[in-house]
């Protein structure tokens, strides 16, 4: 039997030139925003460095993996696509198509790199793939996202695929005095933008409210809030991003409900990030659903494939909640290569904290 054909190219350049890296990501169908070089900016102002690759495949066509590093006294600490928190990586491909050697190409000049941490979180639905390029060799960071197709157009996708639930809740949230207001980058950060504001506000609740539930000190989550800076990343998107960041807010009698931040491409919507208010007001007036519902519609409006609602575990509140939305279930994993048992030490400091804030409830619950 004749071996399979290994994928071929010519030098790798790094880092990828700005124009190159836009011209292949404008000629992948299924580019999403986060693989695009504006995304990459918000993390060099977070102490990352550009370390993009280039690689021209056998048949001349160009393929870039986004990619960053992080370097402590002269050591690469890390090379990953992307870090956690910022999103999906993996390669962008001339012409779309890619395949189990493309990523195995990638893959084994990555695990190849002197970095402690080489990583590498696809988009799902191309998981398969870069699972199958993987091997044994990799540590694999199960995930599983939501997501909806909007493939049959939105009058079909609000009566067979949104459930009762959402039909439901989205008519009864109409009929509050909501302000509504969708922002992209080019207006959410100008003078009139409110929707960063609104993030910023909500999302200080939230971090209350998880560290209540966690049994965590209050300010242990502010600090460790403080250092992710979720509302300085979310502004920094919607500046490189313009029109292809979304930011979506409901006001109701001046004061903050909910938002939904969410990023478009061509093919691909992400809800990347939300917060909603902590007072029942959410709840009261069902304004997740109405945004959800809005988003999920615009994106329909402008021609977009698929809607990602991010992850969530499998039967948790959330997962349920993006179910009512026509979501299906896309398992897929993060690719990890490691130099130090970085991934048991992580693993072992969770099963600590947990422990932890189990306890500190026990003990609220029992005083």
């Amino acid at each position: 039997m004749t071996p399979p054909t290994r994928e071929r190219t010519r030098a790798v350049v790094t880092p990828v030139p700005r124009d190159v890296w836009r011209e292949v990501h404008a000629a992948d169908p299924d580019a999403v925003v986060t693989q695009s070089p504006e995304w990459l900016d918000g993390l060099t102002t977070r102490g990352y460095t550009d370390a993009s690759r280039l690689y021209e495949l056998a048949d001349g066509r160009r393929l870039v993996l986004p990619l960053v590093a992080r370097r402590r006294a002269g050591v690469t600490v890390s090379e990953e696509s992307w870090p956690y928190g910022w999103g999906y990586g993996g390669a962008l491909v001339e012409g779309g198509d890619l395949t189990v050697e493309h990523a195995r190409l990638v893959l084994d000049d990555l695990r190849g790199r002197p970095a402690v941490l080489r990583a590498l979180t696809p988009m799902p639905l191309r998981g398969a793939v870069w699972d199958e390029a993987a091997g044994p060799a990799a540590i694999r960071v199960a995930y599983t996202s939501q997501v909806v197709d909007l493939g049959v157009g939105w009058d079909q996708l609000w009566e067979k695929g949104f459930k009762r639930q959402a039909r439901n809740s989205v008519r009864k949230a109409e009929r509050f005095e909501l302000d509504v207001r969708r922002e992209d980058g080019t207006t959410a950060t100008g003078p009139d933008g409110r929707g960063l504001a609104v993030f910023r506000d909500l999302y200080a609740q939230s971090v209350d409210r998880w560290a209540e539930q966690r049994g965590q000190p209050l300010a242990l989550a502010r600090r460790l809030a403080a250092r992710r800076d979720r509302p300085g990343q979310v502004a920094a998107a919607a500046a490189a991003l313009g029109e292809r960041c979304a930011v979506w807010s409901v006001l109701r009698d001046g004061e903050p409900v909910a938002v939904n931040v969410v990023l478009t491409s061509d093919n691909h919507t992400l809800g990347w990030m939300c917060a909603m208010d902590t007072t029942g007001i959410a709840r009261e007036t069902l304004a997740t659903y109405l945004l959800h519902s809005l988003a999920i519609r615009d994106a329909c409006e402008h021609g977009v494939r698929w809607f990602h609602m991010g992850e969530s575990d499998a039967g948790s509140g959330p997962e349920h909640f993006k179910r009512y939305f026509g979501a299906v279930p896309v398992d897929y994993a993060s690719l990890r290569f490691e130099r130090l048992p970085l991934s048991r030490a992580e693993q072992a400091a969770r099963r600590a904290y947990g422990a932890v804030s189990a306890l500190r409830s026990r003990g609220r619950s029992s005083s």
